[in-house]
């Protein structure tokens, strides 16, 4: 095996897709599986379809086309909010997008009948997040310029997201305005939209809580199903593994060093003036993973008894005084990540991505 690597236990991901698909049936939603985390990874896209995904969601086209290419059976869906230029390749890549542009469906419609395609798209509606979405009171134009679509894009359903740029939860509330949002634009347009679809994980504590109105039948996730976390809510998902992912990256150097940094203290490589307490002689250890590879915030050693210290671009340096494992040049250490860590080491082309 090569190091650093994000090592993925199969069998937990998979019995926490199982629980999340079950969950959601009880609740009247389809599960959606998002791929993005582990950057469109076919063997994460294998795992959706085995516990009964209805389908696969990613923010990139290169990473659909990879799913496509591999053979899976469920469909695709892109959730970044495609560019002009990409609709043609995302035609072809994904039967399904979120869209928040008039110009661009439009454009995607035309390229779609002009090529015999029928593509199915969701409106995204900006339910307070901040991020994309038609604002509400755009509806009634937005939708009866959706009346004379060339018949190329269909109309399927609308969808936002939660918790993700501004970090407004989801609840009843605005999960219902969501409903109503749906018929609004069924109303002007004439078009029955099945599908109202919220994302991410935060939304399983309102699914677990009982509170998800009726008509929302729809849950894009990932992160839930991956680390058994929920970021949004800070809470561990108690009927999830949260131990199915780890970094693991191996030891370059270890020895003592004073724990305060000898001369004038500047501005590191990444734009930060650290700070640094005098704890006298300490044993440090470097390991052959750095800011390139991993969001250093974002992991936490399995060993109790070390400390993070801080991290070049290439190495990251951890405190290993009051461990009880004598470390060592060639050892390895573990990590658990959360999000935006699991998501740098599987886009670092220099980590190594292992299923287990």
């Amino acid at each position: 095996m090569r190091y650093p690597a994000l090592i993925v236990n199969r069998e937990k991901v998979l019995n926490n897709a199982r629980t999340v698909v079950e969950l959601c049936r009880s609740h009247g939603m389809d599960a959606w599986g998002v791929t993005k985390g582990l950057s469109g990874d076919i063997r994460l896209a294998g795992i959706f379809a085995d516990a009964g995904f209805r389908g696969i969601c990613d923010s990139r086209l290169r990473n659909l086309r990879k799913i496509k290419d591999a053979g899976s059976p469920l469909p695709r869906q892109l959730i970044r909010i495609a560019m002009i230029s990409e609709l043609r390749e995302l035609a072809v890549m994904a039967e399904m997008s979120l869209q928040s542009d008039i110009g661009t469906i439009r454009e995607l419609d035309r390229i779609c009948a002009s090529a015999g395609i029928t593509h199915e798209i969701l409106i995204m509606i900006d339910v307070g997040d901040l991020r994309e979405g038609f604002w509400p009171t755009e509806l009634p134009e937005a939708a009866r310029e959706l009346k004379d679509l060339e018949g190329g894009v269909k109309l399927g359903g609308v969808a936002a997201n939660f918790a993700c740029a501004s970090g407004v939860l989801p609840g009843h509330d605005n999960m219902a305005r969501l409903v109503e949002y749906r018929d609004v634009i069924s109303g002007i347009t004439g078009v029955e939209m099945p599908a109202v679809s919220v994302g991410g994980t935060c939304c399983l504590k309102v699914i677990e809580d009982g509170l998800v109105p009726e008509g929302v039948n729809v849950l894009r996730l990932s992160e839930g199903v991956i680390l058994g976390v929920d970021t949004a809510f800070d809470r561990v998902i108690p009927h999830l593994a949260r131990d199915a992912l780890t970094v693991t990256a191996e030891i370059v150097e270890c020895r003592q060093k004073p724990s305060v940094p000898v001369g004038d203290v500047g501005y590191q490589a990444f734009g930060e003036k650290p700070v640094f307490t005098d704890r006298g002689l300490r044993k440090r250890a470097i390991l052959a993973i750095g800011r390139q590879d991993v969001s250093i915030d974002r992991i936490t050693p399995l060993d109790g008894d070390v400390e993070i210290v801080t991290a070049s671009s290439d190495h990251l340096i951890v405190d290993v005084t009051d461990a009880r494992a004598m470390y060592k040049a060639g050892d390895l250490m573990s990590f658990r990540p959360l999000y935006p860590a699991m998501l740098a080491c599987a886009t670092s082309e220099y980590v190594e991505v292992i299923f287990e």
